[in-house]
């Protein structure tokens, strides 16, 4: 979530489940509020001129691209509410591609900051009515006489329940979905006169219907009940396997996906407090959940913009975009219903190279003083923060610091490569510490690979070369296989 160093001395040393009690409870995000001027601006009317259309056309892809700007801003706070909302993105999936709104897009990314640890059956009673929803998966199409079974379909596949319950059998049935399907009619857009849905009634299916073998005269208010309720399990062990698959283990343990089952059927799908007891929890900490996952683009950025005190610049926002979409993660636009696979898809031949790529250009910069990198990494405030105020040697300390920070994992299990130039300068005189000689030979390699050929005592933090020095072991160790862990 963030890796911010100033977060990780105000969280060491606290209780685990006071701390994670905080972070649930830290405010929204100022990037919502206010909302952009445009966010009403209707579709031309039906006789607009195609010049009308051509402008609003025009102004509406500058809409879609502030609101991917809004919501990486956000999750650049790196709060427990914008790691959430990034989960939530790739789990109520839609695709501006096809909606194409920009207050589609704002609303949906409103919808799930706001919901992002709250009450699970509100967000997803919320995506019944949803703009982007009902243009993504064709609700909108879905009439009396003509049901249209995609959201449906989904909705019980990959949004609450999956196919098959923890007991190896099925959740629902075809039957199942064609009911609710028809549960889910009526529901419209008209974006010439309001981006609100609204619900006919000439193309509601007013009957009586059948769901999880129960009959009434259900609409979508009571499809969202009976999904909570026929299924509630089912729902918890779905919704906590993609939670422990997210944040633990990419293979989740059953002993664990059903405790967690449990404690989000007992805070009655509040999503909040169900983390508090995921991250306070001993499994959370257990050694073997270290660095066992692939960092997604996004995670890679944020996790070097939170490391590093960056303050991207708001022209900046566009090459960071670019640059996680060329990773394989276009914010707004996953590949498909099922959202990015992650984990190990996130790494290919082709995609591994793109990251080592992308983080000389995070890191790069447009002048001499490396103050303008894509990032807005700050130097002077790495030095700051990771290098030991008591310390002898500051340079070391700084460059263990830094690769403790660059790592998911202990330094212990990183491949550092062997470095056979010895340390530069009179080391009679200026003796290396002896804890550092007589340590494991990673430490001496990760110190060797900062310094290069500057003596230790000539480290200077106040000149250019430091901030150089910085840059250049930063990319150094983005390049070796364990940067790649979460």
């Amino acid at each position: 979530m963030s890796a911010d160093p100033d977060k990780v001395a105000a969280a060491t040393g606290r209780l685990a489940r006071e701390v994670v009690e905080e972070w649930v409870s830290e405010p929204l995000s100022s990037a919502l509020y206010p909302s952009p001027s445009w966010l009403y601006r209707l579709y031309p009317p039906t006789g607009a001129s195609q010049e009308e259309v051509a402008a609003f056309n025009e102004a509406n892809g500058y809409y879609v691209r502030e609101v991917r700007e809004i919501l990486l801003q956000d999750l650049m706070r790196g709060t427990m509410r914008s790691r959430m909302t990034l989960f939530w993105h790739n789990h109520f999936v839609t695709d501006v591609r096809k909606y194409r709104y920009g207050t589609l897009a704002y609303r949906y990314v409103q919808r799930l900051t706001l919901g992002a640890l709250g009450d699970l059956k509100a967000v997803t009673r919320g995506f019944v009515r949803d703009g982007s929803m009902l243009y993504y998966l064709d609700g909108r199409f879905n009439r009396d006489d003509a049901p249209n079974e995609n959201f449906a379909r989904e909705l019980l596949e990959l949004f609450t329940m999956g196919p098959i319950g923890p007991d190896g059998t099925p959740n629902y049935s075809q039957e199942d979905i064609v009911e609710a399907a028809r549960a889910l009619t009526g529901w419209r857009m008209d974006v010439r006169s309001t981006w609100d849905a609204f619900k006919a009634s000439w193309a509601y299916d007013a009957g009586l219907k059948k769901i999880f073998d129960v009959s009434g005269y259900w609409d979508e208010n009571d499809l969202i009940d009976l999904i909570f309720q026929e299924r509630s399990y089912q729902v918890a062990h779905f919704i906590a396997s993609k939670l422990i698959a997210e944040f633990v283990y990419n293979e989740p343990d059953s002993i664990l996906v059903e405790d967690l089952a449990q404690r989000l059927l007992a805070h009655d799908f509040q999503i909040g407090p169900t983390l508090v007891d995921l991250f306070a929890s001993e499994a959370f900490f257990e050694p073997h959940c270290e660095g066992v996952r692939i960092k997604s683009p996004t995670e890679l950025m944020l996790l070097d913009v939170s490391a590093f005190k960056g303050a991207p610049s708001q022209d900046n926002f566009s090459l960071i975009y670019a640059g996680l979409r060329n990773l394989g993660q276009d914010l707004l636009s996953p590949p498909n219903v099922a959202g990015w696979p992650g984990h190990h898809a996130w790494l290919s031949t082709d995609t591994l190279p793109r990251r080592w790529s992308s983080v000389d250009t995070n890191f790069a910069s447009a002048d001499s003083s490396l103050n303008s990198s894509v990032l807005g990494v700050d130097y002077n405030a790495i030095m700051e923060k990771y290098t030991d105020d008591a310390s002898d040697h500051p340079a070391i300390s700084l460059a263990l610091n830094l690769a403790e920070a660059l790592f998911a994992i202990p330094l212990s299990l990183v491949e550092v490569p062997e470095i056979d130039q010895p340390f530069a300068g009179d080391l009679v005189g200026q003796p290396l510490p002896q804890d550092l000689l007589d340590g494991p030979a990673e430490r001496i390699n990760l110190v060797k690979q900062f310094l290069g050929t500057v003596p230790w005592y000539e480290w200077d933090p106040g000149s250019h070369h430091a901030s150089i020095m910085i840059r250049n072991f930063i990319v150094t160790l983005s390049k070796y296989p364990e940067y790649q862990l979460a």
